[in-house]
């Protein structure tokens, strides 16, 4: 049975209320554990406000406190800004539904016609920096040991990704142990068979990459994956929190959602040094962050029909799904009705 619209939009909108209130609490009663890296301001009272507020997905309160900051030379959240800002999937609908030029005000520091990124004044920290060199096309896999030394798995997997696509000789060349165990399908791609088979060997039997490298699904397989692989956090997280009584079922669907792997691989926290992959996948932004990815492996029109899709496989998260979509409705000004999903305001 469909849960109707309206019930469901109140029952989600009080179960984040009261988890968002708990969440606030843990984190306010919960020292910091930083990365490696110790990165300056990060240890500041109402930037630690301001990250709490935002991990309970309070944009409207958590992003202007952060954009006083970083106003003030608060490295940490300059850094935190300038993540945001160039990843959709942590921007929740209270960002999405601002208007382009209260967006840049707000989201970027001063400079040129668009602003510019705050990553580039924070350019003198060692995670700016590195977030910058792979911006660049002369990055190679020195960028991804940067990442690595400054304790940014996730920031590691994204940039290998980065290298892939631009088919970087790196990944041609670099050993199978040198890479990501968990992204050894990306350089087995254009591999010659005696490297594939190299690669091959070092891809556990139950992994589901070995689906990207020629063998045939096993459900099963991935099942075990799922609920074994530190890399699967996002959708167990999620699926623990949002639908534990159809956990199985959530999971499977949530992965098969999302379309890609490698978004699986680069979803978490934007910043280990500043919020661990489990504290920001526990939150409510980081759950609203997975669920928005999936969202986003469809176009507009695709979207319901995907959650409809889901129903047959779990209702839980296909009403989970349902209702992010519909946080980004908006209505046009000046209308009682004809409410859309917001418009995109990335540059």
């Amino acid at each position: 049975m469909i849960i109707k619209p309206l019930f469901f939009r109140a029952f989600r909108a009080a179960w984040l209320g009261v988890v968002g209130v708990v969440f606030l609490l843990v984190v306010a009663l919960t020292p910091a554990r930083a990365g490696d890296v110790a990165v300056p301001g990060a240890d500041a009272a109402a930037f630690s406000e301001a990250l709490a507020l935002w991990l309970a997905d309070d944009e409207g309160a958590a992003l202007p406190a952060l954009a006083a900051l970083a106003q003030d030379n608060n490295r940490a959240a300059q850094i935190l800004l300038g993540l945001i800002d160039k990843s959709p999937p942590l921007q929740g609908p209270w960002l999405a539904h601002l208007p382009r030029n209260e967006r840049i005000a707000l989201m970027r520091a001063p400079g040129g016609m668009s602003g510019q990124s705050w990553l580039n004044v924070a350019s003198g920290e060692p995670l700016a920096a590195v977030w910058l060199a792979l911006f660049s096309v002369d990055a190679g896999l020195d960028v991804v040991t940067r990442f690595i030394d400054l304790g940014e798995t996730r920031a590691a997997r994204e940039a290998l990704l980065a290298l892939a696509a631009r088919e970087h000789p790196d990944l041609r060349q670099a050993p199978p142990e040198a890479l990501d165990a968990e992204l050894l399908y990306l350089p087995w791609r254009t591999a010659d068979d005696a490297r594939r088979a190299a690669l091959m060997a070092h891809v556990p039997a139950d992994h589901p990459q070995r689906m990207m490298m020629g063998e045939p699904p096993d459900d099963a397989a991935l099942m075990r994956w799922l609920e074994q692989a530190p890399a699967a956090l996002p959708v167990v997280a999620l699926c623990d929190a949002r639908c534990p009584d159809s956990r199985a079922a959530c999971m499977s669907g949530a992965y098969q959602a999302l379309s890609s792997h490698n978004a699986l691989l680069t979803l978490g926290s934007p910043a280990e040094a500043l919020v661990s992959q489990v504290d920001f996948l526990q939150s409510p932004r980081g759950q609203a962050a997975v669920l928005r990815r999936i969202l986003q492996s469809a176009d507009a029109r695709g979207r319901a029909a995907m959650i409809t899709q889901m129903r047959a496989q779990d209702e839980c998260l296909a009403d989970v799904l349902y209702e992010e979509r519909a946080r980004y409705y908006y209505r046009r000004p000046g209308t009682d009705n004809g409410a859309t999903e917001a418009p995109p305001t990335q540059d």
